[in-house]
């Protein structure tokens, strides 16, 4: 596996910060959504990273939790053979690679040593 960076972060906020945080986002740093639904929205950046805002009961949060708000994603050259390199290292892969084709983009979250959710994430 080769890491190629830290290109996605997400964060959980509640309500009110979450709406400032998307004014900001849009008003100040010039961002454009790229989805949205309700309690949820992913900006996209020049650089290829992504931030990703939640609400704390958006459906789009998995069943296993984002760290009680803050989680990040390592960009990798290919998402199968980390998912199989993660597994083999004794981390458990807590869901299927998700794949996203509108965006040429695939996630998977993994549970590493020290207990908390991380991702990895390809993008062609």
């Amino acid at each position: 596996m080769q890491v190629e960076g830290i290109t996605w972060h997400g964060v959980t906020l509640e309500p009110e910060p979450f709406t400032a945080m998307k004014k900001l986002c849009r008003e100040v740093f010039g961002l454009t959504p790229m989805m949205e639904q309700d309690g949820w929205t992913l900006f996209p950046m020049p650089n290829g990273t992504m931030l990703d805002l939640f609400e704390p009961n958006s459906e789009m949060i998995p069943s296993y939790g984002l760290n009680d708000g803050i989680v990040f994603g390592f960009r990798v050259d290919d998402i199968d053979v980390a998912a199989a390199e993660l597994r083999a290292a004794g981390c458990e892969v807590l869901c299927d690679v998700q794949r996203v084709p509108e965006m040429n983009y695939a996630f998977c979250h993994f549970r590493g040593p020290d207990g908390r959710v991380y991702g990895i994430n390809e993008q062609n």
